[in-house]
């Protein structure tokens, strides 16, 4: 495989600002090709907007500040990318951007970066199934040449691409991935883009590669390509037949157990000696961010990395860390990638039982249902009432109230902690007897189900309003009202939220707090979120 050498890369991000949709935290970045320092902590930034278009707009400001502008846009569908994957390195190799436009007509903020950038072309990238001729006739108005490239299924738009921006002999490496996923895609294109070659999007479940195919790849003057995937996304027979026309030496596999190792290894081949400056992160489960953000990664020679929503996974994690990335850019809005994501917050299970992540509703059950945490202890309070934390809950749970009463919220006592699954059942049942079935799931899990059983959970009750007493009235005492405004800094939320129980499956209980460690705690109050489920990226969960 060929490798260049890290090129500068170009300081287009900072001066932009939130006018663009663009935050900065912290100091400008280092200094382009600067010698890597240690970072521990690098900046973070964002490129975001209103909604996918907007973001795609963003990501174009930041592209092509003012007093620059591309010599071609290629608009590419919002709503369906399979067409679109080999465009960002052929944009990039033209020294063009890329924009998201909906499949039946421009949108009025892509409109209005069009007439910003005032290209000299526009290339409407797919067939008419993709981006229909209304787009196209819509385009001419902001550039003299308007064209169509694509084909009749997205492996013919992808030679079509490749064909109009690399001219033959113009390439001696290409990228290979699999049209079926779009995850190896978006990553291996961001990478070509930045080595300005093309990325062969290509059926990676056939057995061969089909006659067109093998002639662009002779067209070209390939010598080499990397193949971004295991066989699963690009068969073993296919690996073999470009062996057979390029040498065993002239093909590279990027593979991993999963997306996010992938794209860790893809970046590991195309950045070998990285110099000091930006990664940017896109949500791995989130095609139209990471398009958008391709481009600009590729264009300005920085490595895109995937990452789940709301951590930074431990495939990805060490190349983040590293002393080459200063800066870490997150690409779309909170919904999209977590602020905590910034922080380079580890991932932690949100499956199994012991973890502080752990997702327990009614689509969830803990695993075993009889589940018992260790190191129960009851946390050091004077209201403590003989109820039994998991031992970090329970420290955090003396550091908070301690704090509310010298902070002048009054004192609160635990009025329920940890149960067990045989307590759990009694609750349960006795509700259910007293009051109905439906009634008693609106208002407590069924064993199993519970998040008391993590000892992770507690209710809440204040202690010396004249007025209020127990955990059913705590929300409208100075105690709730702290609770609510400062939990999160001892790493607990308020888990049912009223107007959220079709998210949660339970009513507005406002004496529940759930401890998830400070790091997600601050994540989730910093997003704005309501809900674990939201914030997890996971469905929601109203019903058994």
């Amino acid at each position: 495989m060929r490798r260049p050498a890290a090129r500068a890369v170009v300081a287009l991000l900072a001066a932009l600002g939130v006018a663009l949709g663009m935050v900065v935290v912290g100091p400008a970045s280092v200094a382009t090709g600067a010698r890597a320092p240690t970072v521990a902590s690098p900046t973070v930034a964002r490129v975001a907007g209103a909604d996918r278009y907007a973001t795609s707009v963003a990501a174009s400001r930041a592209a092509f500040p003012s007093g620059t502008r591309p010599s071609v846009v290629y608009l590419v569908s919002g709503t369906s990318p399979w067409e679109s994957l080999s465009a960002t390195p052929a944009a990039v190799a033209q020294g063009g951007g890329v924009l998201l436009t909906r499949p039946d007509g421009i949108p009025s903020s892509i409109a209005a970066e069009l007439d910003r950038l005032a290209p000299d072309a526009i290339v409407v990238v797919g067939s008419t199934s993709a981006v229909s001729d209304a787009v196209l006739a819509q385009a001419a108005a902001y550039a003299p040449d308007v064209r169509r490239v694509g084909g009749s299924s997205r492996y013919q738009s992808a030679q079509a691409l490749v064909r109009h921006a690399f001219p033959a002999d113009s390439a001696t490496h290409a990228w290979v991935a699999t049209g079926q996923a779009w995850t190896d895609a978006v990553v291996a294109g961001a990478a070509a883009a930045a080595h300005r070659e093309p990325l062969l999007t290509i059926d990676g479940r056939a057995t061969a590669l089909p006659s067109s195919t093998v002639t662009l790849v002779r067209d070209l003057g390939l010598t080499s390509v990397t193949i971004a995937g295991g066989t699963a996304a690009v068969s073993a027979g296919i690996e073999a037949q470009l062996e057979d026309l390029l040498g065993d030496a002239g093909v590279t596999r990027a593979s991993g157990a999963d997306r996010y190792a992938v794209s860790a290894r893809l970046n590991a081949l195309a950045f070998p000696d990285l110099a000091a400056g930006s990664a940017y992160l896109a949500n791995g489960r989130d095609v139209v961010n990471a398009l958008a953000g391709a481009f600009l990664a590729g264009r300005t020679k920085r490595p895109l990395q995937l990452t789940v929503p709301f951590c930074v996974p431990a495939a990805v994690r060490p190349s983040l860390t590293a002393p080459a990335v200063t800066k870490v850019v997150l690409l779309g809005g909170e919904g999209s990638v977590r602020g905590l994501v910034g922080t380079l917050a580890a991932c932690r299970s949100t499956t199994t039982a012991s973890s502080v992540w752990v997702l327990v509703n009614k689509r969830n059950a803990l695993r075993p249902t009889s589940y018992v945490p260790g190191s129960l202890t009851v946390p050091s309070v004077t209201y403590a009432n003989g109820q039994r934390l998991r031992s970090d809950a329970a420290a955090a749970v003396a550091r908070m109230f301690s704090a509310a009463r010298s902070e002048g919220a009054g004192n609160m006592k635990v009025a329920s902690g940890y149960r067990s699954y045989s307590t759990q059942y009694s609750v349960y049942w006795n509700r259910v007897s007293t009051h109905g079935r439906a009634y008693a799931d609106r208002w407590v899990a069924r064993p199993g189900y519970s998040e008391h059983q993590t000892g992770l959970s507690l209710d809440i009750a204040p202690v010396g309003n004249a007025s209020c007493s127990t955990i059913n009235c705590i929300g409208s005492t100075p105690q709730g009202t702290w609770l609510k405004r400062n939990s999160w800094r001892f790493g607990f939320i308020l888990r049912y939220e009223s107007g959220y129980g079709s998210v949660t499956g339970y009513s507005s209980e406002p004496w529940h707090f759930r401890f998830v460690g400070t790091s997600l705690a601050a994540g989730y109050h910093r997003g704005g979120w309501h809900s674990l489920e939201q914030f997890l990226d996971e469905p929601a969960a109203p019903t058994y």
